[in-house]
């Protein structure tokens, strides 16, 4: 069995902060280990459960967070910012998908919560009218290949949606968020442990699982924070401008629809808190 890792940063253990996440800042190097053991839990957990095969795919900002003499040897790592699919560059092939260290979407009060791009350039972003994380929409990636979410882990507002989401996932809360910069967190050790559990069995059940797949035509709107930021997408000539600052867009093709996404958010990213 193959399970497919993406691994973002601001859900994993002990992050609260932006200095948390961003290379060069105070406590970056730090969270790196504890990125990469949340990662290791992950695969170890999988393998209990039955897993032979492991891709890891960074996701978090510059893509180089993961420390790749500390990673487990049984993986392979897609590390670097150059790809197509970006947070699910490689997933096809996959039997399950696991997001580690993912995060609430821009809007709500989850750690460090945001979709893309900082919540200085995008309020929110919708899928079919529902609001979207980038979870929901890297599940639907992975949902219309026919491959499911077998688990989660990250804070309390980021484990509750995927329940809500995907039938039978697996999550491993790591922490509680008390705002968007505070959380009650688990140590490492009791972290890794839960995160473990929760991998083998969602290995386990992935029989049990179904994949999330919304209904076509598939609409994406994302709402930013200024006009002249909505007006810089208009260079696609599929986006159309719904007001001031929301732009949407529909295809019948699932990865078209989300590859427009990305080219949308790195039309304008500028020098976002983290990524």
């Amino acid at each position: 069995m193959k399970t497919y890792i993406s691994a973002d940063m601001e859900g994993v253990t002990g992050v609260t902060g932006p200095e948390d996440v961003i290379p060069g800042r105070s406590q970056y190097e730090r969270f790196r280990k504890l990125l990469t053991a949340d990662v290791n839990a992950a695969i170890e957990g999988a393998a209990e459960g039955g897993a032979t095969e492991f891709l890891v795919n960074e996701a978090h900002d510059g893509m180089r967070n993961i420390l790749l003499e500390d990673l487990d040897e049984r993986a392979e790592i897609i590390i670097g910012p150059g790809k197509p699919l970006s947070m699910m560059e490689g997933f096809h092939g996959a039997d399950v998908v696991f997001f580690v260290g993912y995060h609430a979407r821009a809007g709500v009060e989850g750690v460090l919560s945001h979709t893309y791009n900082a919540p200085t350039t995008v309020s929110e972003v919708w899928l079919n009218g529902e609001p979207c994380s980038e979870g929901r929409m890297n599940a639907a990636l992975a949902g219309t290949a026919n491959v499911p979410v077998g688990l989660v882990t990250g804070d309390d507002v980021t484990c509750a949606e995927a329940r809500q989401l995907y039938p039978g996932v697996r999550t491993a809360q790591v922490k509680t968020a008390i705002d968007r910069y505070t959380a009650r967190c688990l140590v490492p050790k009791a972290a890794q442990a839960r995160i473990r559990e929760e991998a083998a069995s969602a290995v386990r059940g992935v029989g049990e699982m179904a994949p999330y797949a919304p209904g076509t035509p598939y609409t994406f709107a994302v709402d930013f924070t200024t006009a002249n930021l909505a007006a810089s997408t208009l260079r696609f000539p599929q986006i159309e401008r719904i007001d001031d600052r929301r732009v949407s867009w529909t295809h019948e093709d699932y990865e078209t629809a989300y590859r427009m996404f990305l080219g949308v958010m790195s039309l304008v990213r500028g020098d976002p808190d983290y990524g």
